[in-house]
């Protein structure tokens, strides 16, 4: 999958790239983007390979590949090589960290009542296990700055405040958090900064260095329209240590894994598709993150703005840029958002998400780069009747 940095992106150039049905009109890639087939092509040119002749000798590539991904990866999000392990999702990363991190009776785990659940039950299980306390902080689901999603967070830390963890973009309402002010938060009570990437990696031009943060995970099968069961975790160099890994399989005590490679000993993984990985992250290379967060945020912006001449339709978020993302949440006070959400599908063929109750409650758009204007304004049409 392969689209030079130099050409102009749009759906046409990108859409034959994924494998998507032509009728189809996806906006979920919040939840499971599209495989690039290249990349998909590639991983099970692998898998066949690997299943005819699963030979350690034929298997010593995956050594020299796995290195290769993670270099590539690294360079991609401003780390180095050391502080990149390659996981299955960023559940699997978010547990990682909350049962690495050594936590006593009396800390506090502060999150936010938008965290994914991944990134919330995971904190929870430690809690019960360590005698820790989670603290919960609420969300203005109409913030209009990041300041006011800061300040949520910063009223709820005390000097027993031991972690903070968040969801950097929320795939509840799409309020995008800002992860630099409170990694400085954390780190004045010398506490961990761990953010779920799972809705920024893939669509945001990312340096993580410079966000300051302690951990980030991520999935390859959301926004970076990679193969599923892939995901990432980024440990900052200077706090490895401090964790301990969760699972330990075959030789970890002689080989001593180093680095961020020791989160990596889960046992036998699905070599073959670090193939698929090395695809997607080339299209991600060659295309430019920059162009990629440009374009998914311009589709996302046509759809918000659109919105406003929807009868009956409220947004969630407030749609200011600082605070908003390519995920538009879609209220319909009044209404049953259940037949409103079939009738796109089966009218219409509109794949999307939705969340029934609470401040969440909407139907959830996630445009991506392979979407095009047209189908923007074809939601907008069927929302409307």
């Amino acid at each position: 999958m392969s689209l030079s940095r130099r050409s102009l992106l749009t759906a046409a150039a990108v859409r034959p790239l994924v494998a998507l049905q032509k009728d189809l009109v996806y906006m979920n890639a919040a939840n499971i983007a599209p495989c690039g087939k290249e990349a998909l092509a590639e991983y099970l040119k692998q898998l066949n390979d690997f299943q005819q002749n699963p030979a350690f000798q034929n298997r010593e590539v995956y050594k020299t590949l796995s290195e290769s991904v993670r270099a590539r990866l690294a360079k991609l999000l401003g780390a180095a090589p050391e502080e990149i392990a390659l996981t299955r999702n960023s559940s699997e990363s978010n547990n990682l960290i909350a049962q690495g991190l050594r936590l006593q009776a009396g800390d506090e785990i502060l999150i936010t009542a938008h965290n994914h659940p991944s990134n919330t039950q995971s904190w929870q299980l430690r809690a019960r296990q360590s005698g820790a306390t989670v603290v919960t902080a609420e969300v203005p689901v109409f913030a209009k700055s990041p300041d006011e999603l800061w300040a949520t967070l910063a009223k709820k830390v005390t000097p027993k405040t031991r972690v903070i963890a968040v969801s950097h973009f929320t795939n509840t309402t799409g309020l995008l958090y800002p992860i630099a002010a409170i990694a400085d938060l954390a780190h004045k009570q010398n506490a961990w900064c761990h953010v779920d990437g799972a809705q920024s990696f893939g669509w945001m031009n990312l340096d993580l260095p410079k966000l300051k943060i302690d951990s980030f995970s991520g999935s390859f099968h959301k926004w970076p329209m990679g193969p599923l069961e892939s995901g990432m975790l980024f440990v900052r160099a200077a706090r490895l240590d401090e964790l301990t890994p969760a699972i330990l399989s075959v030789d970890y005590w002689s080989d001593k894994p180093t680095g961020a490679r020791k989160f990596e000993t889960l046992g036998q993984r699905d070599d073959p598709k670090l193939r698929g990985l090395e695809k997607t992250i080339e299209f991600l290379e060659t295309t430019g993150m920059a162009q990629i967060e440009a374009r998914a945020l311009a589709l996302s912006t046509r759809l918000r703005n659109g919105v406003a001449g929807v009868p009956g339709a409220k947004l969630k978020g407030s749609g200011e840029v600082a605070v908003s993302g390519p995920v538009v949440k879609v209220d319909f006070p009044g209404q049953n958002l259940a037949t409103i959400y079939d009738r796109l599908w089966t009218k219409h063929r509109i794949a999307i998400a939705k969340t029934d109750a609470g401040d969440a409650a909407g139907l959830r758009f996630s445009p991506h780069i392979y979407n095009t204007e047209s189908e923007i304004d074809q939601v907008l049409r069927a929302l409307k009747g």
